[in-house]
């Protein structure tokens, strides 16, 4: 027991802040309804004449229950700690053993097979090799691709399919490393050709199909006088550009290059690359996946980062691009040394 000068109220306070603050850190260790049993003991001699009994029974009345709310504060601050740790994406995805994907038709990207209804595409092989280093099954979410952005944005899904950077879009999302090179091309009805060239002037004023939500609304609406029609999917799309309801569609090529090839009946070919006054910058014409934006993302990019890297540099992700016809070496292309960020 230590020694107490009894000489002040004050020391007397001091002294029982102290004895009852190490009670308090003992709490875990002997059980709460025992310290506070404990502190309503003196533990320290003390003077009538001086008033200390008054004084101490006075703190002891007061500091208890300060002491409790204390521990509960501290108790929450702890719960607090350990659910803000757990609540992550990462988290979310190793404890569910699911992927969510907030899928919409870009073939070969995505799309369900016309026989067994099931999906695939090299986003989704890609996709699932991933999951699977996670312990996780890969789920699809399907929807318009306009739907899809806020979809993952509101955490409703884990992840969109791979998409192009834009500022608008890095405001609501994080985007992982850069996975596939692109290029966006101008096509047209093969029978019967609206459009010549793919010069500015040859676009002007013309009817221009895109999809709903894409990158290439931005390209067309940068035409002169251009009738930018939006459809729900690339596949709408085509079939416009087919019977000849518009005459030019902005879309990437592989997605051109791989319609043709499971439809021959298409009337659509590519005329050549869009315009260099209305594309992006060649690092906005990559594909990359987008999570939801913040800190509960960023424990799940960096797996999703080291993934890709890997799959670009051990020639993994060039066989899953080969059962799709993509066998040109130009679709990785400087992206196993690219940024793990946009640049």
């Amino acid at each position: 027991m230590s020694d107490v000068p009894l000489g002040s109220d004050r020391s007397l306070f001091i002294w029982e802040v102290k004895s009852k603050a190490k009670a308090f850190l003992g709490f875990r260790e002997v059980g709460l309804k025992s310290h506070l049993r404990n502190l309503h003991k003196p533990k320290i001699p003390v003077s009538n004449e001086q008033g200390g009994v008054e004084v101490l029974n006075r703190l002891s009345k007061v500091s208890i229950p300060v002491l409790v709310g204390t521990a509960a504060l501290f108790a929450v601050a702890g719960c607090g700690t350990t659910s803000a740790s757990s609540n992550t994406l990462l988290n979310k995805v190793e404890s569910t053993h699911t992927l969510t994907i907030a899928e919409s038709a870009y073939a070969p990207e995505d799309f369900q097979n016309p026989k067994t209804k099931q999906w695939t595409g090299y986003d989704v092989d890609i996709l699932k090799g991933f999951a699977k280093t996670l312990g996780a099954k890969l789920q699809i979410d399907s929807m318009p691709f306009s739907s899809s952005i806020q979809a993952v944005a509101d955490k409703r899904d884990d992840l969109t399919i791979d998409i192009y950077y834009t500022k608008q879009r890095a405001k609501v999302l994080d985007f992982s490393r850069p996975m596939l090179n692109y290029n966006d091309v101008v096509a047209v009805n093969s029978k019967s050709p609206a459009i010549a060239s793919t010069r500015l002037s040859s676009l002007k004023g013309k009817k221009v199909a895109v999809v709903l939500g894409s990158e290439e609304v931005g390209e067309a609406n940068k035409i002169p006088n251009a009738n930018v029609k939006q459809y729900s999917t690339v596949a709408e799309s085509f079939l416009a550009l087919s019977s000849g309801r518009v005459a030019a569609d902005l879309q990437p090529d592989t997605d051109v290059a791989w319609a043709k090839q499971q439809n021959p009946s298409l009337n659509i070919k590519i005329l050549g690359p869009v315009p260099s006054s209305i594309a992006p910058p060649i690092q906005s014409l990559r594909g990359y996946y987008g999570v939801p934006k913040g800190a509960y993302s960023q424990t799940f990019l960096a797996k999703l980062n080291a993934y890709l890297k890997k799959i670009a540099s051990d020639g993994t992700e060039q066989k899953i691009l080969d059962k799709y016809g993509m066998t040109n070496p130009v679709f990785l292309k400087g992206i196993s040394s690219a940024p793990n960020s946009y640049q």
